[in-house]
């Protein structure tokens, strides 16, 4: 039986995931490696799906926000080294200790009470990242002094592992190249001071998507692989560049649930804000704002139908909108394109976040657990995960 009820769909190109990953393994330097970053539900594709995905094509390992989404992957059977890029509470040392997760430290005061608690618990070390802010301005230690109280906290803790040390840019994917060469003069300023006092680094770590496009020689033993990884650039320049070629991998898709044709002057939607003309046809879709579908996109998006485009009219509904469909021949069930490709035409992610004034990244990351995700490979249906359910469908063990 099919996993979901209503007509309405993610669906997520695993061979773009592959692509883009191995397009990355070739830009970069071979002793680079690569962290999937799958936070925020892998950018709205899917945390597990992907995170297997780009482990199986060549991923070192993988990157959360927060210890919650590493317990998913972990719970789905996720066994490769799992990275948590923001703060966590120290009284959740435990959970990390249990689930073989590492985690980011910046504060002396939190690594020795992090110590302390699984000392107690008598549990086994943890790996820590030690975030070092060069310019972003949110976690991380700023000073050669800070860091060094940092690092000697870690040496001095019997159950905390020093396993990485990163910088995240602010700016690396502008033409102006002025604050992130600023940030990465930084960065090697604090780690020769560790160097200079003896100290054996770890991993290193720097580059996000836009760094590992434009300075693919700043990747140290790692980067950090996010919206390239989803077939996206970080920004309308970076693309312009051509270093890489991406693949999208995400579409989002429903069907015409209602076509009616205007026989009179109709009003269309709460506030009565479009009025369909006699002869138009107008197709109500079961999608709206409570599914992350914006309400920006009244009276000025698009949808794609049999390969043309046809406007959205009215006002975005909680769950649903209206079309007018040009063509005018809709049925009941006809497939409607919303993201993605339709024949010749394309409905991109970077032109839906150019008209509800965002950037790219938070298109896919507003769908959320209403919609379901389809997962293809070789343009054949391999594995649906429906969020609203929590039913995954033909999942895999990865071990890496």
């Amino acid at each position: 039986m099919k996993p979901f009820c209503r007509d309405t769909w993610v669906e997520v190109d695993l061979d773009a995931i592959r692509a883009n990953v191995e397009t990355f393994r070739r830009h970069l330097p071979e002793s680079t490696g690569i962290i999937a970053v799958v936070k925020a539900d892998g950018y709205g594709h899917g945390a597990v799906r992907v995170g297997e995905e780009a482990l199986a094509s060549g991923a070192d390992s993988l990157a959360v926000a927060m210890l919650d989404e590493a317990i998913v992957l972990r719970e789905a059977g996720v066994q490769a080294p799992i990275l948590v890029l923001g703060f966590t509470p120290a009284r959740s040392v435990e959970i990390a200790s249990r689930l073989k997760v590492q985690l980011t430290a910046y504060n002396s005061e939190w690594i020795t009470q992090a110590n302390a608690l699984l000392e107690q618990a008598n549990l086994e070390s943890i790996g820590l990242h030690i975030k070092v802010d060069t310019g972003m301005g949110r976690l991380g230690v700023r000073t050669q002094e800070e860091l060094m109280q940092v690092v000697t906290a870690v040496e001095q803790s019997s159950k905390l592992d020093w396993s990485g040390i990163f910088t995240h840019f602010a700016c690396a994917d502008e033409p102006d190249t002025t604050h992130v060469r600023r940030q990465h003069e930084t960065f090697q300023t604090l780690l020769q001071s560790l160097r200079d006092a003896g100290k054996k680094l770890p991993m290193i770590h720097c580059c996000n998507t836009a760094a590992a496009i434009a300075f693919p020689e700043w990747g140290y033993d790692s980067i950090r692989l996010g919206i390239g990884l989803y077939g996206l650039y970080p920004s309308p320049y970076m693309k312009e560049r051509k270093d890489v070629s991406l693949v999208p991998a995400l579409s989002l898709k429903t069907r015409i649930a209602h076509v009616k044709t205007a026989t009179q002057p109709m009003t269309i939607s709460y506030g009565a804000t479009y009025c369909a003309q006699p002869g138009e046809q107008v197709a109500t879709l079961p999608i709206g704002y409570a599914d992350g579908f914006s309400r920006l996109l009244s009276n000025s998006g698009e949808v794609l139908y049999n390969g043309s485009r046809s406007p959205i009219i009215g006002k975005v509904c909680m769950d649903q909108i209206m079309v007018r469909l040009e063509q005018g021949t809709g049925q009941p069930g006809d497939e409607i394109v919303l993201y993605g490709k339709s024949g010749d035409e394309e409905i991109s992610l970077d032109e839906v976040a150019a008209r509800i004034g965002t950037i790219n990244y938070e298109v896919p990351c507003m769908l959320n657990y209403r919609i379901p995700r389809v997962y293809f490979r070789n343009q054949e249906e391999v594995d649906v995960f429906h969020p609203l359910t929590m039913k995954q469908v033909a999942q895999k063990t990865v071990n890496n």
